[in-house]
């Protein structure tokens, strides 16, 4: 394994600092107004009758999903094969973790605006049944969101079957669908923290006493309430001018981009340890 990192992954590590600490300018000053009106108007719509028991089947809806997509390895072999065509003789995850990071990035080309397209064209199909259809609307666009979130992280060498793993990616689609830059400070940190844990300690003793079912059903159930608020926004007249029908889109452009910065950031940490 290396000891240091190359001019490439130097520029890579400075530029995941500057997301993580971007410069206070008005259009920043201008999305924070903009997460605290989809706050604000989450609380508002979570008051119409009806939306409470929509979050309760969103919330089964998303169980049962996360159920079969946490435990399915089947992008792996694929993404072996995409590795090996870069010519990268890639044969396990820790072979991943051997390579340059600009040929993790080269293999990451196009995963965004793949599921962005897939996003875009689930929320066109079922936005056209009003509120009918926001239930298998969320469940849909959380299944695209975690399917890409398991790509990248594989692409990066991290092992989706491991239960720390898949409540990372719960967490970072949480934060997201949050909106706030406090709630992503809040919890993204913590998340990451148990994440990078080299021997897990922390995030296994975590998983033990909460049970880790009970903490995927909270995550769910937090994924469920901001998204069907959201999404139920649409249908105010005020609000709905501002939610529009990009909702989809706009959440998987910002759940890829999380997932990029923090799991090649994961990836460099894992290679030479914190920055």
């Amino acid at each position: 394994m290396p000891a240091v990192p190359t001019p490439y992954e130097i520029e890579a590590r400075a530029a995941i600092e500057a997301w993580r600490n971007p410069p206070d300018s008005w259009f920043g000053a201008a999305s924070r107004r903009l997460d605290g009106a989809w706050d604000q108007a989450t609380d508002l719509v979570r008051r119409v009758p009806g939306v409470e028991w929509t979050i309760e089947h969103v919330v089964a809806g998303l169980l049962e999903v996360i159920g079969e997509i946490t435990h399915d390895t089947l992008w792996r072999d694929g993404i072996f094969l995409e590795f090996k065509r870069t010519g990268a003789p890639v044969r396990s995850l820790e072979d991943i973790r051997a390579l340059d990071l600009s040929v993790v990035d080269r293999a990451l080309e196009g995963l965004s605006a793949k599921y962005q397209a897939l996003a875009g064209a689930e929320g066109a199909t079922t936005g056209m049944a009003g509120l009918a259809g926001i239930v298998p609307d969320i469940v849909s666009l959380v299944a695209i969101n975690l399917r890409a979130v398991g790509e990248t992280a594989t692409y990066c060498s991290f092992d989706m079957t491991l239960a720390e793993e898949r409540l990372f990616a719960l967490r970072l689609l949480d934060v997201v669908a949050g909106g706030t830059d406090s709630r992503k400070r809040i919890l993204m940190e913590p998340a990451v923290r148990v994440a990078k844990s080299v021997a897990r300690r922390q995030g296994v003793q975590a998983i033990e006493q909460m049970g880790f079912s009970e903490a995927v059903e909270r995550l769910a159930r937090a994924i469920g309430i901001h998204l069907t608020g959201q999404k139920v926004a649409q249908v105010v007249p005020v609000a709905g001018a501002v939610v529009g029908a990009g909702l989809n889109v706009m959440y998987t452009r910002k759940v890829c981009a999380t997932a990029f910065h923090l799991y090649r950031e994961r990836f460099l940490d894992a290679k030479y340890g914190p920055a």
